[in-house]
């Protein structure tokens, strides 16, 4: 990948989250701003990144990856940061995955050589763009989910008379009743894969199978269902026609969720096909993890003697905002709402506070209860002393929603001295 452009992007004080007494410059040379969130150098809200809890999480899912002989393609619509997709495939993934054709786009810039749309091209505009990417460059491997005929039929009117140098790779996407997308029936997805068979093949090439089992049916009631799911993704594979497998390399079987990547990756090992399988997990909350669902979901999946998961990872993202007013004895407020922090899948936690001057402090009983656009509602209990100019870092909900709020986020050490910063672009 290559990166030098974005390190190059200069900065100012019409950026959120710099100063705004600040001379443009460019990110490249953030460090050397001797920046610090606790003296409040920067101004907030802000939403920083833990450099240590980075490269725990990194290290975490390697050592995991490695020793259970699986292969990568995180999801980069989680940050839709090229740095940190540099990052990951320095650490051995396999791929990066994307959700929309605009994703794609944006790792292709970078130099993302292998690319899994875990998710339907749709449209004229969307196919050609991946058409163009692959016809210059050899190199790109793409995939994309496929889980109808009528879908299939989509692409090809949009690929019809285009030069698309090397096939779209499809992985035929398995879903549940009452869920997202992909067949429900191994009926359906045979008649699927008979008609990628009679596809041309200078446009379109069978690659395996995939689904995503955070979305479907049941979940609320715990990972009960997502055994059954992953049985019949196996189960669809199976019953593929043999004709469709013939000069297949390798068969990939993915799944895609960041909670039950143990679960599936164990149920996919009972494949067994003529050709080397290849067990692809995507998920991409990894990378800095929560304090939300995805640590409750981590607890519950080690307190589980059936299941095996990584070591403890650790929350990489914290939103610092001050407090601002205290009208009532047992509330605050909080300066971040809605425009800087996650609320789709529950509200950030206070889990520090600073006073300057003081330094860090008991955060006490407190809990955000609602946010308006710039505002959370906190309510304070016991050992809650907060006061109007307090700093307080609060853990965030889901990783997918709390890096789309923000432009520029750097990245900090455990002094919280600025040492990097990344971009995102959603």
């Amino acid at each position: 990948m290559n990166i030098d452009s974005i390190l190059s992007t200069v900065l100012d004080g019409r950026t959120k989250g710099v100063p705004g007494t600040t001379a443009p410059f460019a990110l490249r040379d953030i460090a050397a701003k001797g920046w610090n969130v606790l003296r409040e150098d920067l101004p907030l809200p802000l939403m920083v990144l833990k450099r240590t809890a980075l490269d725990h999480n990194a290290e975490m899912f390697r050592k995991y990856m490695a020793s259970n002989g699986l292969s990568f393609a995180p999801h980069g619509k989680t940050t839709m940061t090229p740095q940190i997709y540099a990052e990951q495939l320095a650490d051995g993934a396999w791929g990066i995955t994307a959700a929309t054709a605009n994703q794609v786009q944006v790792m292709r810039a970078y130099g993302v050589g292998r690319i899994i749309l875990a998710n339907q091209l749709v449209g004229r505009a969307n196919v050609l763009a991946i058409a163009d990417e692959l016809r210059r460059d050899p190199g790109f491997d793409f995939y994309c989910f496929v889980d109808s005929v009528a879908q299939l039929h989509n692409m090809a009117v949009h690929l019809t008379g285009v030069d698309t140098g090397h096939p779209i790779k499809l992985l035929i996407d398995v879903g549940a009743m009452g869920g997202r997308t992909g067949v429900r029936t191994v009926a359906a997805g045979r008649e699927l894969a008979e008609a990628i068979a009679a596809a041309d093949p200078r446009h379109f090439r069978f690659a395996g199978v995939a689904g995503f089992e955070g979305a479907i049916p049941g979940l609320d009631k715990g990972a009960g269902p997502v055994t059954p799911f992953a049985d019949f993704i196996v189960e669809v594979a199976r019953a593929l026609p043999p004709s469709l497998l013939d000069g297949l390399g390798e068969f990939i079987v993915s799944a895609g969720g960041s909670s039950y990547f143990d679960i599936v990756a164990d149920r996919f090992r009972a494949l067994r096909l003529p050709m080397p399988v290849r067990i692809v997990l995507r998920s991409g909350c990894y990378v800095t993890h929560d304090h939300g669902g995805y640590e409750r979901a981590h607890r519950q999946a080690k307190a589980d003697p059936h299941r095996h998961t990584t070591e403890d990872l650790m929350p990489a993202l914290e939103a610092w905002a001050y407090v601002q007013s205290r009208p009532e004895a047992d509330l605050a407020f909080l300066t971040m709402g809605k425009r800087d922090i996650p609320y789709d899948s529950g509200l950030p936690v206070p889990i520090k506070l600073y006073r300057p001057g003081v330094g860090f402090l008991p955060v006490g009983q407190a809990a955000v209860f609602a946010t308006n656009d710039q505002h959370a509602y906190v309510r304070l209990g016991e050992g809650a002393d907060w006061q109007v100019g307090d700093l307080v870092a609060s853990g965030i909900s889901h990783p997918c929603t709390a890096f789309d709020k923000w432009r520029f986020i750097p990245v900090v050490d455990e002094r919280y001295e600025v040492i990097d910063g990344v971009l995102t672009f959603f």
